[in-house]
């Protein structure tokens, strides 16, 4: 079933509804599927089914009987995950919807705006010399895409709840009390033609939401889609999704991405970064949770930059990481066909995963950084997550496409009470 808006729903379960914070008990994760990720899937369902109920978001019938291959080679027990199949099933779950309790601690799910991560706008930014180009590349089938979050509520028999707000589960960063971080540059690029006073207008008529702390920046190297990001270095993301450089630890602690002084002395996308996360820090520091009290910061170190060389090859074929064109940058940029550019794969400890008594870090020890600033990066989430055992698993397949152990998990939350 479809709500009206909160203010004029007549549903007494939606007084008391909140969005709800992975911090909070967990009574399902969800994956998806897709055949370029099966290992990273299998290290995923491997590593969650002891702690939490599997689910699994897939497109067909096919896709399905894949997945329940790969859960069997790691001797997790397929016949116990329940599945949906839709046709628009993304990889990165995450994206595909929101999660809430109503008033009776009954999961919903928030209907937000699909744009295909701003696609229309990347397109009128790359061709921005040619508007029947733009058109062209904007011509997508992404309105079923669009259903999708509406589509899996109806069945799972979960209300729903319509934003007039476009963007993906990877930018919802709440608290599970009334406050959102929100990056002012992500949505506003996703939402065309809204002031950041509207947005926030619309994002404080979500269900309980009391707050909304902004910050100005994503990371550097998490840029809209392919991109430039300085000089000839270049990346693919999501255009800063904040599960990328900040997190809730609980109601009150925030975990920011920082960038290391050497990273930044030596890099000039770390130094990029460097003054990003200052100035989001900057912006945390100065602001309060809904009950008014100033948020603790905690700095997480980001791992050292992973890249690689990348020809631009006009035989690309753009569905694989590897595989890049000079099409995908802007004319002024006049990138050639031969050209080599050095891609940065969109790396950083924040995009974690919480199960129950788990804390899913990713690792990046094998891809150059050092062993002492990963267990740093341990200590401080065996902190700020007491009682959870904390793991690592490698997810830098996910990391050349603008993903990570969050993007392809969604978490759906278990009713609870909330202490007053």
């Amino acid at each position: 079933m479809a709500l009206a808006p909160l203010a004029e729903a007549d549903d007494p379960a939606m007084a008391g509804a909140r969005l709800s914070a992975d911090f909070d008990p967990v009574a399902a994760i969800w994956l998806g599927y897709d055949p370029g990720h099966e290992a990273f899937t299998a290290d995923l369902a491997q590593l969650l089914a002891p702690h939490v109920q599997l689910k699994m978001l897939v497109r067909d019938a096919e896709a399905q009987a894949r997945a329940m291959a790969v859960l069997r080679s790691r001797g997790v027990n397929a016949l116990q995950v329940p599945f949906v199949q839709d046709g628009r099933a993304p990889f990165f779950v995450r994206d595909g919807a929101v999660f809430g309790l109503d008033g009776r601690a009954r999961p919903f799910i928030v209907d937000f705006q699909w744009t295909h991560y701003g696609w229309t706008n990347w397109c009128r930014r790359t061709f921005a010399g040619s508007r029947a180009r733009a058109l062209d590349c904007a011509r997508t089938d992404d309105i079923e895409t669009g259903a999708l979050d509406h589509r899996l509520a109806g069945a799972l028999g979960l209300a729903s709840l319509a934003s007039p707000l476009a963007i993906e589960g990877g930018a919802v960063e709440v608290n599970g009390r009334g406050t959102i971080i929100a990056n002012a540059s992500l949505w506003r690029e996703r939402n065309r033609g809204l002031s950041r006073d509207a947005i926030e207008k619309h994002l404080l008529a979500l269900p309980g939401m009391r707050k909304v702390v902004w910050v100005p920046h994503g990371l550097a190297h998490d840029p809209l889609h392919r991109a430039s990001i300085v000089g000839n270095y270049v990346g693919w993301g999501t255009g800063g999704h904040t599960d990328e450089f900040v997190r809730f630890a609980d109601e009150n602690t925030v975990l920011l991405a920082w960038v290391d002084e050497d990273d930044a002395r030596s890099h000039p996308v770390a130094r990029l970064n460097q003054l990003r996360m200052q100035a989001n820090f900057e912006a945390l520091s100065h602001s309060s949770d809904q009950r008014g009290r100033p948020l603790r910061v905690i700095k997480v170190p980001l791992p050292a930059i992973v890249e690689r060389a990348v020809v631009l090859s006009a035989d690309a074929d753009t569905a694989h990481s590897n595989q890049w064109s000079a099409t995908a940058f802007p004319a002024r940029e006049r990138r050639r066909e031969g050209d080599t550019v050095m891609q940065l794969a969109t790396t950083s400890y924040l995009n974690h995963v919480l199960a129950n008594d788990l804390v899913v870090l990713p690792t990046y020890v094998s891809h150059g950084t050092s062993p002492e600033r990963e267990e740093q990066v341990r200590r401080i989430y065996a902190s700020v997550f007491p009682g959870r055992r904390v793991v690592f698993i490698d997810a830098m397949n996910a990391n050349w496409v603008g993903g990570g152990a969050h993007c392809a998990t969604l978490t759906e939350p278990a009713g609870h009470a909330l202490a007053t």
